[in-house]
């Protein structure tokens, strides 16, 4: 990491408080007795915070029958591995990552689960303990064991999963993916997509642009002084454009949006207070604020790289994920899911930590399906609430990326929940919502649209799968994307649990 004077003085008059505090980190790994493995009654969510150890291959039992039309594999990414040693992360989103496959041909669903093995996950493996510093939970030993990290933090792999080319990759934040075979998801090991070492940097939320055939890219580098890397693929696999700007945020950024002629990165008011976590007092997760009162900075970027980037400035909100974007009437249209305030991860108490201790946490302010409407020659914006419900994990018919869509498909939780337990397709043109609920107790992760072969926009079946606190067990649940209010067509049962599992990607079986 590179430190220029201002930086260099900056820092010595903070390092001479650590002369005094040699004991102080602040997000060390926690006891694992604080936590009760797929807890109770009271609190059946735990289930999905307790790690799975176990690889399997088998073949799943079936509920329903498939769709003779359904074929092909679904992929899943999350982190399956919470703790090692007696000793647990303290957030929700910081494990291991695991893939899952779900192979379905012959009117069965075959199922395989592998870690993937990174250099870190293959050293505490072998050790028996955690030995690095992690996104939200800082490496044991105390503060000189942190101090000056930020570029230690080791990639886990557990975020989302892509097929590209023939290739499946594992991608994290902030750093290169990792291929595994596709079949066997053994680890092929650390890719840079082809391009020289340290070129790119890359986020977990690429996108695949199905009418120009390109697969793009942004990530941040993270430093005293930030930096956004924007890098684009040509369908030959070949490198299109990278192109790389100063930020003028320090903010943490998970997704962004892509339309047929512009890239747009939120820069919403989660700022990073680096230098605590550069200096090991506390992790990069409980170094995030949330400053509202600093509003909304969209950035845009032609997608041919042409001209500056422009900047245009709204009321804050924080978005994990988007639906969609594309082109109408000289504007670009923008679909997502804000959150006014992100209390269930930045705050007094979030629920994404509290639930690492077996704690329900604080969760006040629901996921909205919220519009923008950008005019990117002025630049200028307004934003429209398009529904109020509690919902997340957006997704659309892939094929539509970066061209107009009409319906889009998300989870939504019942009354007074934080995980979700109803599939729902949002009308945007009706504003419609239809829906289905697993029931209380049943939660269920990202719903992944399964095109009908042969059929238009929309036609086909929604892939979802969930977890069952009463059983203590997941499955994955098949229903008819057009008719989701019917319930499942299909269930392929599994015989073990599933932590909370992030993203999926399918791809249909040849011939």
């Amino acid at each position: 990491m590179t430190m220029d004077r201002r930086d260099f003085l900056r820092l010595a008059a903070t390092a001479g408080l650590s002369l005094a505090l040699p004991g102080c980190a602040g997000n060390l790994p926690l006891p694992k007795e604080v936590f009760p493995d797929f807890g109770d009654r009271e609190r059946p969510w735990l289930g999905l915070a307790t790690s799975l150890r176990e690889e399997y291959d088998y073949e799943t039992r079936i509920e329903g029958r498939l769709p003779p039309a359904l074929r092909g594999t679904l992929w899943r990414n999350g982190p399956a591995l919470f703790d090692r040693g007696g000793m647990r992360k303290r957030t929700l989103l910081d494990g291991d990552g695991m893939v899952q496959s779900f192979t379905i041909r012959d009117g069965g669903v075959r199922y395989r689960n592998r870690f993937v093995r990174t250099a870190k996950f293959v050293a505490e493996e072998r050790a028996g303990r955690f030995l690095y510093p992690t996104w939200s939970t800082q490496k044991p030993g105390g503060f000189w064991a942190n101090f000056w990290q930020a570029d230690s933090i080791p990639p886990q792999a557990g975020i989302t999963v892509y097929l590209w080319r023939g290739r499946l990759y594992a991608f994290d934040e902030g750093t290169i993916p990792f291929e595994l075979d596709p079949e066997s998801l053994a680890t092929v090991g650390p890719s840079d997509l082809g391009l020289p070492p340290g070129t790119a940097v890359y986020s977990a939320h690429p996108k695949l642009d199905p009418q120009t055939g390109e697969w793009l890219h942004f990530g941040v580098k993270y430093g005293p002084r930030p930096r956004l890397h924007l890098t684009t693929f040509r369908a030959d696999g070949g490198l299109g454009r990278h192109l790389a700007y100063p930020l003028p945020r320090y903010v943490y950024m998970h997704d962004w949006i892509v339309s047929g002629r512009y890239l747009v990165v939120m820069l919403h008011p989660v700022e990073i207070a680096f230098w605590g976590f550069l200096l090991g007092f506390r992790s990069l997760f409980a170094s995030l604020r949330w400053r509202p009162e600093e509003g909304n900075l969209l950035m845009i970027v032609d997608r041919e790289g042409a001209g500056e980037p422009r900047f245009v400035e709204t009321e804050a909100c924080y978005m994990w994920h988007a639906f969609n974007a594309y082109e109408e009437g000289g504007e670009t249209v923008a679909d997502f899911i804000g959150y006014r305030n992100p209390d269930h991860f930045v705050g007094d108490d979030p629920v994404i930590s509290a639930v690492m201790e077996g704690r329900r946490g604080n969760h006040e302010f629901p996921g909205e399906i919220m519009r923008y409407r950008i005019d990117p020659a002025r630049p200028a914006l307004r934003r429209e609430i398009l529904n109020p419900g509690n919902c997340e994990w957006p997704r659309i018919d892939e094929r539509l990326r970066c061209r107009r869509h009409r319906f889009g498909y998300a989870l939504k939780c019942l009354p007074g929940q934080f995980f979700w337990s109803l599939v729902v397709r949002v009308d945007f043109l009706t504003g419609d919502m239809v829906e289905y609920s697993f029931g209380s107790g049943v939660y269920c992760t990202e719903p992944v649209f399964v095109p009908r072969p042969g059929g238009g926009a929309d036609e086909g079946w929604l892939l979802v799968e969930s977890y069952d606190s009463r059983t203590r067990t997941s499955a994955l649940a098949i229903l008819d994307a057009g008719r989701i209010a019917a319930g499942p067509v299909a269930i392929a049962h599994l015989t073990h649990h599933v932590p909370f599992s992030y993203h999926g990607w399918w791809h249909p079986a040849a011939g």
